[in-house]
């Protein structure tokens, strides 16, 4: 059994008095909203699939359930500490083990990313290739948008920034899901330390290798004056001497090109088999997940858990652009924040790079198809 149902449709039927009034009042709803909703929906049906966005969303439920059962929702520290999309998060790497039949190899947090469809191939070109044509491009957008924007060669530094902070927020997040997953006895989680050798070569590294590697760090740390925590000033002087000696001696000393952490993940093994595991672990409450997805439904959860991640972004992006005193921001990121351009360019990179199809400035509404840069 199957029905359809607008967005509206959805919200009268399964939708609380706080989602009815945001709906009246804004004529849709937001991605974490949205994905509240979606977990009510699950109490009565097996599985949905989402088309269309916005307001036009059309939702088709699938599986009527014999009897409504109860959210999961019965953790005593319900809400806290849980990470943005955990709920998605989760099952999209249950979904993603289930499909690969658990046959799967370890693997660095931005290659799981991309596999769950979290990053693109237009994300991955901007972290490991050229950066150019993508700054041109968001430039022309940023002209469109935002009064008195001036565009600079150095608008590269901004680019680089919104990279290097998303990249790292998301993998921090996929790295604890695994965590919290091995954690409720859903997976088994192992970390291992990888190696792109100079013939371009993946393999697991060997415990006098890592130790070596530990070595030649802390020795360059010494010799620079430096600390750990200061790798992230990447335009300090000596930060770049570091990095590059560290590469000669990595390629030099042990014939690797870079070092990685990889993850391998596998659903826990039961006589149960693993769709009657998964259902009495759901059952359990512990952890807040779905599984069973189509390929449309795993889409559309995809979809959400991004305007999740933006929404949150974009938030932090504000904070970060009142703090004009950071030691590590660059010129053009102290001129942007300076200028109160910092925020607005952000939520831009998070459409440029498909991560949200709305972006709100100034009381200003951009819309479009985000295939189409």
């Amino acid at each position: 059994m199957e029905k359809e149902f607008t967005l509206a449709e959805l919200v009268k039927k399964y939708g609380s008095k706080a989602q009815k009034d945001s709906l009246k009042k804004k004529g849709n709803l937001t991605g974490k909203e949205f994905g509240i909703l979606l977990k009510e929906v699950l109490t009565e049906w097996e599985s949905y699939s989402v088309n269309g966005r916005g307001s036009k969303r059309i939702i088709t439920c699938k599986g009527k359930r014999p009897q409504k059962i109860g959210r999961v929702d019965k953790r005593s520290n319900n809400g806290q500490g849980q990470l943005v999309g955990e709920f998605e998060l989760n099952s999209l790497v249950i979904n993603y083990l289930i499909q690969k039949n658990n046959k799967v190899s370890p693997m660095s947090a931005t290659k799981w990313l991309t596999e769950l469809g979290i990053f693109d191939e237009k994300l991955i070109g901007a972290l490991y290739g050229v950066r150019g044509r993508h700054l041109e491009e968001l430039q022309k957008q940023v002209s469109q948008i935002i009064k008195d924007y001036n565009k600079a060669d150095n608008d590269i530094e901004m680019l680089d920034e919104f990279i290097q902070i998303s990249v790292k927020s998301m993998k921090a997040s996929l790295v604890s899901v695994f965590s919290k997953l091995a954690k409720a006895e859903v997976i088994i989680h192992q970390k291992e330390v990888w190696g792109c050798t100079i013939q371009n070569n993946h393999r697991k590294l060997r415990k006098n290798e890592i130790k070596e590697i530990a070595s030649i760090r802390r020795t360059l740390l010494n010799a620079y004056g430096l600390k750990g925590r200061d790798l992230f000033m990447t335009k300090k002087k000596e930060v770049k001497a570091f990095k590059k000696e560290f590469d000669e001696q990595l390629q030099e000393v042990l014939g690797l090109r870079f070092y990685y952490d990889a993850h391998l993940c596998v659903i826990q093994d039961s006589d149960l088999g693993v769709h009657d595991y998964l259902s009495r672990l759901r059952a359990k409450g512990e952890l807040d997940f779905t599984f069973g997805l189509t390929e449309e439904f795993a889409f559309s959860m995809t979809q959400v858990y991004k305007e999740k991640y933006s929404e949150r972004s974009l938030e932090l992006a504000k904070v970060r652009e009142k703090n004009k005193d950071n030691k590590s921001d660059t010129d053009r990121v102290k001129s942007l924040k300076i200028m109160k351009q910092y925020a607005p360019m952000w939520g831009l990179l998070l459409k440029y790079f498909r991560f949200r199809a709305v972006v709100k400035l100034n009381n200003t509404r951009v819309e479009g198809d985000t295939s189409a840069f």
